[in-house]
């Protein structure tokens, strides 16, 4: 939960089909939920209080949602691409909207349905539910819902609009995109949010020989293109490797310069590293390059400045680096070779939706049996509310696994450098 003081009427214009917005704060659809996060962190004096809520048992199961209980606003964002996928607005006497200069709502006042046809014009006969007995007035990515007097849907005959002796009141508004709300899926990133940022559709690797040490991005990002005297924006694919070795140089003039640089103040996992490593003589500290928007994390040796390790980060809602990292969308593959005298397994692969006994159950992948627990804290806050995590083993790979089966982390170490093993 994040607490945010002061309370002041938020004033936003509709737009159907694209989101709300005013000169300071706009939620559009599409929106990243971190950047949604971000804008309203910066509006505490306006917004009074914010829930994130979600599923800790299946995180995939339902919408990842932020609620504004005192500002009557509700952010729906996709279970997998973590978008902003639907607006609500539950009470409309806690928010002042406007559309195309005209009033919709304010000063408390909710609208009717004849300020609704004033404001938005014809539009097709609305449509009564009966199973929550509501009447539905629907425009192309907008909806409004009026409840309906039971006296009034004994009247209710085919699709035709209804009778009302007193204009019922809007009890919800929906902003969407395409024509219908029960159909409606998270549009892609609008270009707005890629200035200076770069985002990955997808990762990929495979494990050959037992190690995997690259991974291809297919990466987006704005292009703005002359035609004439108009600059027009558009998106790019591009496709960028990672490997284990490059070096730092490399990975900037690849990727770009990382949103930070985050040095390691020592090695709490050394222990675990062979006797003749565990102490370290060296003044150098290896260093982080984090690119928070691809959700990948690049550890750099701080002597020879190369790759020595690589985190994709899935950041679900119930991990303790959550909201930190967008979602990595790998696709790491592995096994599907015959082994001697054995019929030939079916490749087994490793994305931010697999569930870890799915994975650990196939044949054609070796598994560490006991796993290594990680419990996590802050160094002013000896508290983690989500509790420990488990890391397996694969390969060169250390899969961290949350309470709820499903993967925080995918770790790529180099195995020829002890280093890369703390």
């Amino acid at each position: 939960v994040i607490l945010l003081l002061n309370s002041q009427m938020l004033e936003f214009e509709i737009f159907p089909e694209r989101g709300i917005g005013n000169d300071s704060l706009e939620f559009t659809l599409g929106m990243p939920f971190q950047f949604a996060v971000t804008s309203l962190r910066k509006q505490h004096l306006t917004v009074q209080s914010v829930n994130v809520v979600y599923n800790d048992v299946d995180p995939l199961a339902n919408d990842l949602v932020l609620q504004l209980p005192h500002d009557g606003l509700v952010l729906y964002f996709d279970s997998n691409s973590q978008s902003l996928k639907v607006i609500e607005v539950f009470d409309l006497s806690l928010i002042s909207l406007k559309y195309c200069g005209s009033s919709v709502c304010s000063n408390g006042v909710v609208p009717t349905i004849e300020k609704i046809d004033h404001c938005f014009g014809a539009t097709h006969p609305g449509v009564y539910d009966p199973v929550n007995q509501l009447f539905e007035l629907k425009f192309r990515g907008l909806q409004f819902q009026f409840p309906v007097d039971q006296k009034v849907t004994n009247q209710v005959t085919g699709l035709g609009a209804i009778q009302f002796q007193t204009a019922p009141l809007v009890s919800k508004m929906h902003i969407y995109s395409g024509n219908s709300l029960g159909d409606t899926a998270a549009p892609t990133v609008p270009l707005q949010y890629f200035y200076g940022n770069i985002f990955a559709e997808k990762v990929e690797g495979e494990i050959k020989d037992g190690i995997l040490d690259c991974l291809t991005f297919t990466l987006m990002k704005e292009e703005i293109v002359s035609s004439g005297v108009r600059n027009t924006e558009r998106r790019k694919k591009i496709q960028r490797c990672m490997a284990l070795g490059d070096s730092c140089q490399q990975i900037i003039s690849m990727f770009g310069s990382p949103n930070k640089v985050f040095y390691k103040p020592d090695d709490k996992m050394r222990i675990h590293t062979p006797s003749g490593f565990r102490v370290n003589d060296n003044k150098t500290s290896h260093y982080f390059l984090n690119y928070f928007t691809l959700g990948v994390d690049v550890l750099i040796d701080g002597i020879k400045h190369v790759v020595i390790k690589m985190v994709l980060h899935t950041n679900y809602p119930c991990h303790y680096h959550f909201n930190i990292y967008h979602r990595c969308h790998f696709s790491i593959k592995m096994g599907g070779e015959a082994a001697p005298n054995e019929d030939e397994e079916p490749p087994v692969l490793i994305t931010p939706f697999s569930k870890w006994d799915t994975i650990s159950e196939s044949r054609s992948v070796a598994v560490s049996e006991r796993p290594v627990v990680l419990n996590r804290a802050s160094s002013d806050n000896n508290t983690n509310p989500f509790g420990p995590t488990f890391c397996y083993n694969i390969a060169n790979c250390i899969v961290e696994v949350m309470p709820n089966n499903y993967i925080a982390a995918l770790t790529i170490f180099d195995n020829r450098n002890p280093s890369s093993q703390s």
